[in-house]
């Protein structure tokens, strides 16, 4: 995995959530090479662990935290937070990765039950980890919040509707934080990605109808566009970045 020059990132915490697999587990193997010490969230309680295992070899001087969460508990988040501070004593990153998608069709032919677990993961977990995180964060006078979102938070497409409104609602949230906390000089930042082959696909589609996987960008991309921000200057703000498939998938 590639790592950086930079040297400011060496003992910074950051939580990922989603980490167990896809764009999640790419960020971890990308932030480790930096010596940022690492807090690993997921609902997979043993993936986290052979992430962190495998973390811990590669990276011995990084310390991993697997922490099982349902991002849509709120007492399960509040939890990682807190045991983060007892560990680390700080918070200085938090990457709100977890998300999922119900299978496309119809708002009328969703279940309850898929529109509730996709706003309460996609947007409503977001926002507990932020709303958990940024006392600590104002109290250090610093910090940056990287919320992964997709296209879809731009651009509605039909028949991921409740998708869509998940993502919208956490552009919504993003932007509105940004300007509430320049002047604690904290960072909030979406990344935008377009297709991305991950799990996230699969049964999303009938088989005639799915998008060929192999023209859809990787999770390294993604994990790349978050150093990429990591690594700017205290003084640079980048407020967006959106990143899309050079071709489209057919």
């Amino acid at each position: 995995m590639p790592a950086s020059s930079s040297t400011h990132l060496q003992g910074q915490v950051a939580i990922i959530t989603g980490a167990s697999q896809g764009i999640g587990q790419a960020i971890a193997h990308h932030l480790a090479p930096l010596g940022i010490h690492l807090v690993l969230c997921a609902r997979n309680v043993e993936k986290l662990a052979q992430l962190s295992h495998d973390l811990a070899l590669a990276h011995p001087n990084v310390q991993t935290l697997p922490l099982a969460c349902d991002v849509r508990d709120v007492e399960q988040v509040q939890r990682v937070i807190e045991t983060t501070q007892k560990t680390f004593g700080k918070i200085d990153v938090l990457i709100n990765n977890a998300g999922v998608a119900a299978k496309l069709g119809l708002l009328q032919e969703m279940s309850i039950a898929d529109i509730d677990r996709t706003i309460d993961t996609n947007l409503k977990g977001a926002i507990y980890f932020m709303h958990g995180v940024l006392p600590v964060m104002v109290q250090q006078t610093g910090g940056i919040i990287i919320n992964i979102n997709s296209v879809a938070g731009k651009t509605a497409y039909p028949f991921w509707g409740v998708y869509d409104a998940s993502k919208f609602g956490l552009y919504a949230i993003t932007e509105a934080v940004a300007e509430e906390q320049r002047s604690n000089n904290i960072k909030v930042i979406g990344i935008y990605p377009g297709a991305v082959d991950t799990a996230i696909w699969q049964g999303l589609h009938t088989d005639d109808a799915a998008p060929k996987r192999e023209g859809m960008l990787d999770p390294e991309h993604v994990a790349e566009a978050v150093t990429y921000i990591l690594n700017q200057p205290e003084k640079v703000f980048i407020k967006d970045l959106t990143l899309t498939p050079l071709k489209p998938l057919v």
